[in-house]
């Protein structure tokens, strides 16, 4: 099969990819979610707040899941994703799906209660911490690398109980294998690189990956340049390679496609370089992107590029979104 054609038949999530709205990213014409769709992508794991910060309070993330139903209402091109069928009609409708989720457990405070709220209101994915310790326990940034706290076991079986995928992304290595342990069912890392090919903190190790592929879970190869290559612009093939690792290593169900792309982000409100510089490693906001992918419209040079290494079209369905629903149909209730 060749690239448009596989695009045509596949299922492409975007494993973690941004946001809709809050901030709202602007096209040249049209709708985002209908460019979206033009160029082969089908859903958006979105994470619903990213301004001022990835951690939001509670009311914070209460009106951006509202301002987000409001677009589901007002924009035909859009759909909610809370179950896998919804999926499967986005893709028929010609719609983006749009799965909620949240980059931190901040908003939880110390109150459990507040999952089972936001899960009624469409949450489907928590990502335990974002790069600082919380009340879950360490990110990947925190030097003590402590694990997962008995208040983080009691949110893993609460996201297990409701149906809530659980995201180790930005985890730190110690707290996300003990989720992985914690966790009666398979766990995600949405967005990260191969820390054996970068020495980045939010790059995953060989352990990371080998403990969420024996549960049953994913790990997404972001296209987030400072993953890929550090004193460099990277390139598309150079971004391939993590995917050449990561499937040897873990085997080709275990793998997904994430971009960390935030296009409604701009110089100003890009504030990660300043608070993160052991992750951004020098990076500009201009050099974010791989040369050969770091547009919307490109994902056709993704698929083209997985031809070049042989990829069957079997295996580049499964890495476009095929694993990653297999996940959700365990999870998800």
């Amino acid at each position: 099969m060749r690239a448009q054609e596989i695009l045509a038949e596949a299922i492409v999530i975007d494993t973690l990819g941004g946001a809709v709205v809050q901030p709202t990213p602007q096209t040249p014409e049209g709708t985002y979610e209908e460019m979206m769709v033009r160029h082969g992508w089908s859903v958006l794991h979105a994470c619903l707040v990213s301004e001022p910060s990835y951690s939001p309070s509670f009311h914070r993330l209460l009106m951006a899941v509202y301002e987000n139903l409001l677009n589901f209402e007002m924009n035909a091109a859009v759909r909610h994703v809370e179950k896998v069928d919804d999926i499967y009609a986005a893709k028929k409708q010609s719609q983006l799906g749009v799965i909620f989720g949240v980059q931190n457990s901040t908003w939880i405070e110390q109150e459990r209660e507040r999952i089972r709220i936001l899960y009624k209101l469409g949450l489907r994915s928590l990502q335990l911490t974002y790069m600082e310790r919380n009340w879950v326990g360490d990110g990947c940034l925190e030097p003590e690398n402590r694990g997962l706290t008995n208040f983080g076991m009691q949110v893993v079986r609460e996201c297990n109980r409701l149906g809530i995928l659980i995201d180790c992304s930005h985890v730190g290595v110690r707290t996300t294998l003990d989720a992985v342990r914690c966790s009666e069912k398979p766990i995600v890392i949405s967005h990260t690189a191969v820390r054996a090919i970068t020495d980045n903190p939010r790059c995953v190790t060989d352990e990371q990956m080998k403990a969420v592929a024996d549960k049953g879970g994913t790990i997404g190869i972001t296209a987030f340049s400072p993953f890929i290559r550090t004193n460099r612009q990277p390139t598309l093939d150079e971004y391939l390679d993590h995917f050449d690792y990561a499937i040897d290593l873990i085997g080709e169900d275990h793998v997904t496609l994430a971009t960390d792309w935030f296009d409604g982000k701009t110089k100003v409100n890009w504030a990660t370089p300043w608070y993160y510089p052991e992750v951004t490693q020098g990076k500009k906001y201009e050099g974010l992107g791989l040369v050969g992918f770091r547009q919307r419209k490109e994902l056709i040079n993704l698929v083209d590029g997985f031809l070049r290494r042989n990829y069957s079209s079997e295996r580049i369905i499964k890495l476009l979104g095929g694993n990653f629903i297999r996940v959700l149909r365990e999870v998800w209730k």
